[in-house]
Parts: structure tokens; C-alpha cells; sequence
């Protein structure tokens, strides 16, 4: 058993209440600061563009992510260069606001042959050639620098890429109330199905979901999951999303019952996939600083996974 961020109880814990009342407390603290970031980003958007306010949030996040896994691998015993691999976390952030950036002036040009989406990309490419070169420069005697280079890469692919997706989601719809509605969800789908699992799992989950990742998840959790995240879209997106962008009160229910799937679906993946990592790296929470709750990382890993195919499904038109 174990009691990890996210994890699906199904055997009873003697810490239980205390642990639980932690977590609420500390649940409690990060919604309410989080709400009042998105309230300054919608009632007074920095320089009239929608999503600033978020970016620093965001580089700080994923900062504190790419650290707490850089650490992780350390401890595991991969070499990796920590201080390259946040300053490429910080390069794909900043890229990622330019088109925000140039909204202050004239407004990012349709016609610009990148696309918002591709800044990242873009600083991905720059992040990966910074290792190389500073590998290069250091370079004395063969052996590590192929290993330094992927584990390096995978950090900032996790930490540093997928995260910036969320601030390209915000400014989806040139920032408006679609966009913030987006948001909203990608954060508030996958975290309504985590306490679902939670919930589910602890009281009659019996069947192991992966025992050899995460002993604690269960089946009847992960069935938890879908229940209380399609649930969760449905108060979302026919009672409190309508209020603030109206055009959402057309979306048909099976648009975002698919919607609400996708993101159950990968967040519990991303839950996994911290796991799979804490696994191989023999390590229970990314951090300690959140009690109740682990680090960043252990609160960001079912978001992290989810921002692309929520990203994807309001581009592609699914969610109009």
C-alpha cells in the first residue's frame, strides 16, 4: 500500500483521516490561490491580453517540476546536467509566451508560418541543442554523455513542453471566454476524477489496476475515475460554463462526454507515469514541501499528460 498523489486506496489506512484532512487543507489552499490568478487573468488582463498573468505561474511550476524530477533521477542514480535542464524548462516557457507578447501590439499574425503551437516545439529543439553544446564544451573522456543527454531531454519533454501547452490553451480563441473555459477544464476534469478514484478506491476498491506501478490503484478507482470526471464535465459544461462563455451552451453532450473521457483517461496515465518513474527511481513522493500532497510534480501529473489532447480537442474542433 502506498499513499501517494493520486493513488486509488483499497486497503485501510490507520493515518487515514489525518492524511485526508491534510490534503483537503492543502487541496483548499492551491484552488483558492489558483482561482484568484484566473479571476486578475480575467477581470484584469495584464496589458488587456489574456493569459499573462498565468505565465509566471506557469514557468515557476514547471521550474519547481523539472527540478523535483531532475532531483528524482539523481537520487535514482542517472546522471543528468540539472542546471542545463532548467534553463532549458525556462527557454521553451518564455518562447511559448511570444505570441502573447506580440497580442500587446499588433496582435500575433495568422498568416505566421509557426504558429502558437510551434513555439514550444521550437524551444524543445533550442532546449535539446543546449545540452549537446554544453556536453561539447565539457567534453574530456568518453562515457555518460549520450546518458546526461536523455535523461536530460526527458526532463525537459515532461516538465518543460508538455506544461507550456496549457498557456496555449488559455490563449485558444485569441484569449477570450472560450479560452479560459478550456483551462478551467483541463484542470478541473482531471482533478474531479482523481478524488473520484480517491474516494472509489478507498472505499470498495478491490482489484488491482497495476500492481507492479502503484499497488494502491485500483479497477473500481479507475471505473471512479471516468464516473466522476464525466460528472464533473457535466456540471461544467451545462450548468457553470454557460454562464461565462454562453456560446459553450451549444456544445453537444456527446462532445463532452468524449472530452471528459480523453482526459480522464490520459490523467490517470499521467498518474501512472510519475509512478512508473518514482518506481524505477525507488522514490515515494517527488517532494515533501506540499503536505499531504507531495511536490509539484505529484499535483501536476495527471494535467501534465492531459494539456495536449485537451489542446488538440479544442483546435480540432470537437469542442465547438
Amino acid at each position: 500500500m502506498t499513499n501517494d498523489s493520486g493513488e486509488f486506496y483499497d486497503t485501510p489506512n490507520l493515518q487515514g483521516r489525518p492524511l485526508l484532512k491534510t490534503r483537503l487543507i492543502a487541496s483548499t489552499i492551491i484552488i483558492s490561490f489558483l482561482s484568484g490568478v484566473i479571476y486578475l487573468d480575467v477581470a484584469h488582463p495584464l496589458a488587456g491580453v489574456g493569459g499573462l498573468w498565468l505565465v509566471p505561474l506557469l514557468l515557476i511550476a514547471s521550474m519547481m517540476a523539472g527540478s523535483e524530477l531532475a532531483g528524482m533521477c539523481t537520487a535514482g542514480g542517472l546522471s543528468l546536467n540539472k542546471r542545463m535542464v532548467l534553463v532549458g524548462i525556462f527557454i521553451i516557457q518564455i518562447l511559448t509566451t511570444v505570441p502573447l507578447l506580440m497580442d500587446i501590439g499588433s496582435g500575433y499574425p495568422a498568416d505566421c508560418p509557426i504558429g502558437r503551437a510551434g513555439w514550444p516545439g521550437i524551444g524543445l529543439a533550442a532546449a535539446f541543442g543546449l545540452l549537446i553544446l554544453v556536453e561539447m564544451v565539457q567534453f574530456r573522456e568518453p562515457g555518460g554523455v549520450v546518458a546526461r543527454i536523455c535523461n536530460g531531454t526527458m526532463v525537459i519533454l515532461y516538465t518543460g513542453f508538455m506544461p507550456s501547452f496549457m498557456i496555449l490553451i488559455r490563449t485558444f480563441d485569441g484569449g477570450g471566454e472560450l479560452g479560459i473555459v478550456a483551462l478551467i477544464s483541463l484542470v478541473a476534469i482531471p482533478k474531479i476524477s482523481d478524488s473520484a478514484a480517491y474516494f472509489t478506491g478507498k472505499s470498495i476498491g478491490k482489484h488491482k489496476l497495476a500492481p507492479k506501478l502503484s499497488p494502491g490503484k485500483t479497477v473500481e478507482g479507475a471505473v471512479g475515475a471516468v464516473v466522476g470526471g464525466c460528472a464533473g464535465a457535466w456540471l461544467f459544461f451545462e450548468v457553470l460554463a454557460p454562464k461565462a462563455a454562453p456560446a459553450i451552451s451549444d456544445l453537444a453532450v456527446w462532445k463532452w462526454l468524449v472530452y471528459a473521457i480523453v482526459l480522464t483517461v490520459t490523467g490517470i496515465l499521467g498518474d501512472l507515469a510519475e509512478s512508473l518513474i518514482k518506481r524505477d527511481m525507488q522514490i515515494k513522493d517527488s517532494s515533501s514541501w506540499l503536505p499531504g500532497l507531495g511536490g509539484i510534480l505529484d499535483v501536476m501529473d495527471s494535467i501534465t499528460l492531459s494539456a495536449v489532447p485537451a489542446y488538440l480537442c479544442w483546435v480540432s474542433g470537437l469542442m465547438s
